[in-house]
């Protein structure tokens, strides 16, 4: 039985062509209600990892999403979902190059994950 998380980046054609040839799943959005729509489905998949129990856990173990998407999603939307563990969404620049949101939003995991701000200037 196969236990490997997957992992997937949504964002523009042009920005995610070339992370399929890394191997991850890419998902398109043309803007960020879309791609809110995207991460939603893909943070619903699951993968059955016991027959007789039923006993489940996520397929993806990191979702990235550009950060010109991330910026449109409400707070309250991305509080949801970013409530469990799994999957980690993480935004990444995109085509435009970064905002410095990502940083932001990784300061964040890490200062819930060890209780400091560690990229605090």
């Amino acid at each position: 039985m196969k236990n490997n998380y997957s992992i997937a980046i949504v964002g523009n054609k042009d920005t995610i062509l070339g992370f399929k040839a890394l191997g991850l799943e890419t998902h398109s959005a043309m803007d960020s209600k879309e791609a809110l729509k995207v991460l939603t489905d893909l943070k619903s998949q699951e993968i059955i990892i016991d027959e007789k129990s039923g006993e489940t856990r996520p397929k993806y173990a990191i979702i990235f999403i550009t950060e010109d998407l991330a910026t449109g999603i409400s707070h309250e939307d991305y509080k949801k979902l970013s409530k469990s563990a799994l999957p980690a969404i993480v935004p990444v620049p995109g085509s435009k190059g970064t905002t410095g949101y990502g940083m932001k939003r990784l300061g964040k995991m890490v200062e819930q994950a060890v209780g400091s701000d560690i990229f605090k200037e």
